[in-house]
């Protein structure tokens, strides 16, 4: 499209009267207006060379070959002496019409095809070819007073082309834009999925280990404490093997849920595996993350049970020393203060220190 614009204004410059009186009506300037004339359906045909299905474009790179070629040639006679331009306009305004109905059967049997584009080139090249005939008709048999050009009014009839590409770039945009923002949720919900535990809903494993360095160098970095609780559900194992495993599945979900109602949005919560689970607590220092492991887990306690048998947990509780404390130290301690728990019969909380208890004494 850029191309034909492109051509149609130089020759319209060309052909410009008021150039014409500047230059004292040079032949130079003839010779010039006369060639981008030949150009135009050349370029108008590049055109419609786009708008054709792929199949029909061979065809149509034929016609656009015959308008350059003979441009070029009629041109070349011209300059050598030989009659050229004005004497081979006959030939030219009957090679248009010849040219045209085969370029017009191209485009009916794109838009047969179901191609847009080729719908909306019909118009354009019809005007074009009627309002080109008209003006070499009247070249040679002087219809009107003055030498007349209506061609030039056929590029308006291009409008609804042009319309209807930018009516597609807008649509296919549009469509690129939505389906960039669903491409996009659905691998924000697929990252969602692989870092959740499917019974629980907690974050999993994979996403702890992958979150807990950068919470511990965000805390050190602000210089604020870093607390780790680590769960494990009592007699667990002996809940699945007395009432079966959809037994030990609602337990671990009543946990989670009854866990992530009684924290904060920047408390993360995840299944470490299997009945072990873990809270980070970020601002929180050891005995802060004490209290809130002892609130845990009471309310555990408290409110749930499968069967009539309450349900239990220990916890071991591990703070971040800075320097050059690790997530793999971190957790470990938190580990060793869980097993402390355990081993002073359940349902009791330990702090990393294994001489600290902070809470009730262990029940038995």
């Amino acid at each position: 499209m850029v191309v034909f614009l492109l051509v149609f204004m130089l020759w319209m410059v060309s052909s410009s009267q008021l150039l014409a009186a500047k230059l004292a009506g040079t032949v130079a300037l003839y010779r010039v207006s006369e060639f981008f004339l030949y150009l135009v359906p050349a370029a108008a045909n590049l055109v419609v060379l786009g708008a054709l299905e792929e199949k029909y474009r061979t065809g149509q790179r034929v016609v656009v070959f015959a308008y350059v070629a003979f441009a070029v040639l009629a041109t070349g006679a011209d300059l050598f002496g030989v009659p050229g331009v004005s004497l081979r306009q006959q030939m030219y305004y009957a090679l248009l019409l010849v040219l045209e109905a085969y370029a017009a059967y191209l485009i009916y049997r794109s838009a047969r095809a179901g191609n847009r584009y080729s719908h909306a080139m019909v118009l354009p090249l019809i005007t074009m070819v009627t309002l080109g005939a008209f003006d070499g008709v009247n070249a040679q048999l002087h219809l009107t007073p003055l030498p007349t050009y209506i061609m030039p009014l056929s590029v308006y009839s291009f409008l609804y082309f042009i319309l209807q590409m930018i009516r597609d770039q807008l649509v296919r945009s549009q469509f690129l834009e939505s389906r960039t923002l669903e491409l996009g949720y659905r691998a924000a919900l697929l990252q969602e999925r692989a870092e959740r535990d499917p019974l629980t809903q907690c974050r999993n494993r994979g996403s702890f280990e992958r979150d807990l360095p950068s919470v511990i160098w965000t805390a050190r970095s602000a210089g604020t404490p870093l607390s780790l609780l680590l769960f494990d559900i009592d007699y667990f194992k002996q809940f699945n093997d007395t009432f079966g495993h959809a037994a030990g599945d609602m337990i671990l979900r009543g946990f989670a849920r009854t866990v992530r109602a009684e924290l904060d949005k920047q408390k993360s919560f995840y299944r470490w595996g299997g009945e072990e689970f873990v809270v980070l607590l970020p601002g929180c220092d050891l005995d802060a993350a004490a209290v809130i492991g002892n609130r845990l887990r009471r309310t555990v306690a408290a409110f749930l049970q499968y069967e009539k048998h309450p349900v239990t947990v220990s916890v071991g509780v591990s703070v971040c020393h800075g320097g050059d404390d690790t997530a793999q130290a971190l957790f470990e301690r938190a580990d060793s203060a869980l097993y402390a728990a355990k081993a002073a019969g359940r349902n009791c909380l330990r702090v990393e220190s294994p001489q600290a208890a902070i809470g009730e004494e262990a029940l038995g």
